[in-house]
């Protein structure tokens, strides 16, 4: 039985707005930052880690975390998996949001780090984003905005 990957998704706010990437691999496909959780590494840790090597940024302050998420891959996403993997581990992924207000500069983000994930990036209304996101990411997207804006974070 497979199971799901634990993985951190990143809220970066400016202002009423959140960061959102284009992703390299995937045509028109936008999404937050986010990454797999390493072993021997908290959640909160994993996600710092996965907004810098992802985007370079690190002035960041710590909003809040959202409950526990899960999403199932599709088989188009499985068989992307396979063919690059060899294998398919995980039946989808359990994430935990991460909320952040960024407090640097825009120079400050470098979309060309290694791996390179984005091609491109924007700011945009959290509502613009869940009409961008992929559809298999929709419900966990819509789910966890609505739990930070219940809460009065974004």
């Amino acid at each position: 039985m497979l199971l799901y990957r634990k993985c951190v998704a990143i809220i970066l706010k400016k202002d009423s707005k959140v960061f959102v990437g284009r992703r390299i691999d995937i045509k028109n496909a936008w999404q937050l930052p986010q990454g797999g959780v390493e072993e021997n590494e908290t959640p909160l840790e994993a996600a710092k880690r996965e907004l810098f090597e992802e985007t370079n940024i690190s002035s960041i302050a710590l909003l809040g975390s959202s409950s526990l998420y899960h999403y199932d891959f599709p088989t188009h996403v499985q068989r992307i998996i396979i063919s690059r993997r060899g294998e398919l581990k995980y039946r989808g992924q359990e994430v935990t949001f991460f909320a952040f207000e960024f407090l640097g500069k825009e120079s400050e983000i470098d979309l060309k780090k290694s791996p390179q994930e984005f091609v491109e990036c924007k700011w945009m209304y959290p509502q613009e984003l869940l009409r961008l996101i992929v559809h298999f990411k929709r419900g966990v997207y819509e789910q966890a905005l609505k739990e930070f804006r219940n809460n009065g974070i974004i």
